[in-house]
Order: C-alpha cells, then structure tokens, then sequence
C-alpha cells in the first residue's frame, strides 16, 4: 500500500509541474508589420522543445481599411517556421501557419523543434497606408 501511495504521489507531483511556460509575446503593428513595406518580427533562433503559437484574446486587433466599413479588429497573423537540420544531407524544413481569433474561437498552433529553429511573425496587406491597431502573438515552450 505504501509504494502505491508513494508512486501515485511522484505521478501527481510530476504532472503538476508539466504545463505551458511562456517564453514571449509579441505585438505586431497593423502598419508597421505588414509586408510588403512593412518589416515581419523574426526570432533567428529558438532551442529545441515544443511550442504553441496563438493569439492574445485581448489584443485590440487590426483594422485593415481605417476609417471604411468592415475589416476592422481582425485578430490574425502569419506564422513562418524554418526548422534547422544537422543531418548530413542538410535537410531543414519550413512551414506556414496561420493564427486566428474569430469570435470565441481560437486557433492555435503547436509546433515541434527537434534542434533549433527560426520563426517569422507578420501581417500581410497589399496597401498597408490604412491599416491601424495590433495584435498581440503569445508564444508557449512546453515545461516538463
């Protein structure tokens, strides 16, 4: 009965502990990170572990034509991983996501780095001139 307790115990305790950590959050301006013409938040390098990328609930939100009818407090961005490799062939990979809050529903991404990896952040207009607001990205590493 005691090791049963005891090995219980150790379970619990080791799954309290397990959790979502942040490791940053970034704002991306409505103007400012939009590409083309705007400059996309890039992070050159993150250790190896797993990540979730989502979008803060409580970011004011993008209003991609200011001042005009619809478009307004879009809470979305681009999300661009480059996975490094240290196979001999050299191999890496990369990937687009895209982050969405839509109403209550919100989409993350959960993203694994098996060494180290890049990742961009942006927003993407074709005439960014109108654009005003932000939207916050929350980014996760997964604690043992």
């Amino acid at each position: 009965m005691k090791l049963l307790v005891g090995a219980m115990t150790i379970f619990a305790s080791c799954s309290v502990m397990a959790d979502w950590e942040l490791y940053r959050s970034v704002t991306l301006d409505g103007y400012a990170n939009s590409i083309p013409g705007g400059n996309y938040y890039h992070e050159l390098t993150i250790p190896s572990g797993v990540y979730r990328f989502r979008i803060d609930p409580n970011s004011v939100g993008v209003d991609y034509a200011t001042n005009q009818g619809g478009n307004t407090k879009s809470k979305s961005a681009a999300l661009m991983i480059y996975n490094r490799t240290a196979t001999a062939d050299q191999t890496a990979e990369v990937t687009y996501y895209g982050l969405n809050l839509s109403g209550n529903l919100a989409s993350g991404i959960i993203h694994a780095v098996p060494q180290t990896a890049g990742f961009d952040l942006f927003l993407q207009d074709w005439a960014r001139s109108d654009n005003s607001g932000s939207v916050k990205v929350i980014i996760e590493k997964w604690k043992d």
